[in-house]
């Protein structure tokens, strides 16, 4: 039996999973958006300081520490979970500390290990080893979900992240986090207020608009009842077409008033051409 051929392996430079030790790759695979709608300074500070640790492991002496050994933390890992730190600091919304993206309706979206991974440009299994190390530093909170689908077993869910605010205190960010905390909280109330003022909108446009098609088509009802008359003689069918034509006209300015409060940009050509169709519609 041939076993198989030793494939040699060929290091282009650094370790063979792609770190080079001198020069560290801790980045994000789309840059980060700074000043006026991007991230909050704290944020970004934050980003910037925490680099220090790659050269200074003891900065962080629980994540240092993290692996359960005396010695230093090897630079692979260091430089995996500082770049794991850019992508949850990338994505913590500053009103809960959490990492992923708040809707506004009030929900929250979670962020998985995978999209984390696609932000770094990292394997997966080297994110999940960062993220283990940053949670028993106790910088990072992770809680694990599941939902228990209808056959009994169970699916699990994106996990809710939180950054721990021990982080912001070691690179001396505690009170800066504080105040923007607080500017975060009014930003998002009014966001909040403005979304419900928006969607308070929209449902009274759309009970306008069954409220003007209920009453058309109580004017088309009105209509139709008003051709099935029986014609006895010509004096009768002359009065009967007078009143027609006169309810008809009624109805027509009815309908042209309706179409133009259901459609406010249509012209008055157009509402009394939607209306007169209406009318030989309900006739037919």
């Amino acid at each position: 039996m041939t076993g198989r051929s030793y494939t040699h392996r060929v290091n282009t430079g650094g370790n063979f999973c792609g770190h080079t030790p001198a020069n560290p790759r801790i980045a994000l695979t789309e840059p980060v958006k700074q000043g006026k709608g991007g991230l909050p300074g704290v944020i970004t500070e934050a980003m910037k300081r925490c680099v220090d640790y790659y050269k200074s492991p003891w900065k962080i002496p629980s994540l240092n520490l993290a692996n359960g050994s005396s010695r230093q933390q090897r630079s692979e890992r260091r430089e995996a979970c500082l770049s794991t730190l850019w992508a949850i600091l990338k994505y913590t919304d500053l009103v809960t500390l959490k990492v992923g993206v708040p809707t506004p309706e009030g929900g929250f979206v979670n962020l998985t290990v995978k999209y984390l991974a696609r932000q770094t440009g990292l394997k997966q299994r080297r994110i999940e080893r960062a993220l283990a190390d940053l949670q028993l530093a106790g910088l990072v909170g992770v809680h694990s979900r599941c939902e228990k689908r209808p056959d009994g077993s169970y699916k699990g869910l994106a996990a809710i992240k939180n950054v721990s605010k021990l982080f912001f205190s070691i690179f001396g960010l505690q009170f800066r986090l504080g105040f923007e905390r607080k500017r975060a909280a009014k930003r998002l109330k009014k966001k909040q207020q403005q979304h419900a003022k928006m969607s308070g909108t929209k449902t009274s446009a759309a009970r306008r608009n069954l409220t003007a098609r209920a009453a058309l088509d109580k004017a088309g009802s009105t209509i139709q009842q008003l051709g099935l008359g029986k014609k006895n003689d010509q004096r009768q069918d002359d009065a009967q077409s007078l009143a027609m034509d006169e309810e008809q006209q009624r109805q027509l300015n009815e309908l042209m008033f309706q179409y133009k409060m259901a459609h406010p940009d249509w012209t008055a050509e157009q509402c009394r051409e939607a209306a007169g169709k209406a009318i030989a519609a309900r006739r037919r």
